[in-house]
């Protein structure tokens, strides 16, 4: 798996070369210029897309903590996000981030199971999305027939990992990672108390696909308005750099950008897929050369700048709970030592 990830990096550092050597720094930079305030209106726009899937894993959540505010839930979301876009988690490593950063207010096993959930809720909601987009968008598939097979191979892709994602969790799949971490023999690992929250998280996971469809169906849809600010993103960077667009265009664009994606999904930072994609889909609709590499570029702008927000949270998390277990520390060596006192006066008295 790690020759495969460097075959893509090496693939992917190539491919930006190429094209900075074959059209020039300059005229990138000048269509970067030429989109000017509209990359802040995208990173804000991106503001509304982090709202609904926060509102997406907070869907699943049966028994809400009032402590728990919704700004942390989404602080801990952009947080994961954050992590799975610059490692090759295959998604899974920030959803368990996630769980780590509110388990002061939301038990873990129930963190772990409704991350688990909203994974598989923003899976589905995104093919809620491309079936709706590419619906809407056939009249401009003639025009890239090309990409007939690549669309249909990639959707066929989308609802297989989504289907699978589906099968594992129906397997107890927190039991079996426990199981699986136990042969190592790693230090604190084989404890009840790690066993009885695996088989809680996979008891949540079951109980909530037995008795909670209606909240999955809303899961879904929150993650469906997510992902369909992206086309809107597509149209407005088309206008920043004098191009024409229409909705169609920009749904076409996004849908198929969103299978590659999906199709190279476990390389970090999207680094095939975005720039590259874009040049391919963009460049087939007919767009100047350039065009889409620049529009994929102005993406990885706006998600790097999420990126250091997710980074930020996760080390602000970090340094307040670090104060507070130094707080806690004091407060509990203070209590050992009025007593230690009381307790000397108590003999001397005596």
């Amino acid at each position: 798996m790690r020759r495969v990830e460097t075959y893509f990096i090496v693939i992917a550092i190539a491919f930006y070369a190429w094209f900075l050597t074959h059209y020039g720094p300059g005229q990138v930079i000048g269509y970067v210029r030429m989109a000017g305030w509209g990359l802040a209106l995208t990173i804000s726009l991106e503001a509304l897309a982090r709202i609904a899937n926060t509102l997406g894993w907070r869907v699943t959540i049966e028994d809400y903590p009032p402590k728990l505010r919704f700004v942390e839930l989404f602080a801990a979301r952009i947080g994961g996000e954050a992590i799975d876009y610059v490692t090759p988690s295959a998604q899974l490593g920030g959803q368990f981030v996630m769980a780590v950063d509110v388990r002061e207010k939301l038990r873990m096993p129930v963190g772990l199971a409704t991350v688990i959930v909203a994974a598989l809720a923003e899976a589905i909601g995104q093919i809620v999305f491309l079936s709706v987009a590419l619906v809407i968008s056939l009249r401009l598939i003639p025009v890239a027939a090309s990409l007939y097979w690549s669309i249909v191979g990639g959707f066929a892709l989308a609802m297989a990992l989504a289907g699978g994602f589906f099968f594992v969790q129906m397997k107890r799949p927190f039991s079996h990672l426990w199981r699986a971490a136990a042969k190592f023999d790693i230090a604190r690992i084989n404890t009840d108390e790690i066993r009885e929250s695996a088989d809680e998280a996979d008891a949540v996971l079951l109980d909530f696909y037995a008795r909670h469809r209606s909240r999955l169906a809303a899961s879904c849809l929150c993650y469906a308005a997510a992902w369909s600010f992206g086309p809107l993103e597509i149209y407005i960077l088309l206008r920043l750099l004098h191009q024409p667009a229409s909705l169609q265009t920009a749904l076409l664009i996004e849908a198929v950008g969103l299978l590659i994606e999906r199709a190279t999904f476990l390389i970090p930072a999207k680094l095939v897929s975005q720039e590259g994609g874009k040049a391919l889909i963009v460049g087939m609709l007919g767009y100047p050369p350039g065009i889409g590499f620049v529009v994929g570029f102005l993406r990885r702008i706006k998600e790097m700048v999420w990126v250091l927000f997710g980074l930020l949270s996760l080390m602000i998390h970090r340094i307040v709970v670090q104060q507070r277990g130094n707080m806690t520390g004091a407060a509990a060596a203070e209590r050992d030592s009025v007593m230690k006192m009381q307790r000397a006066q108590g003999e001397q008295s005596l």
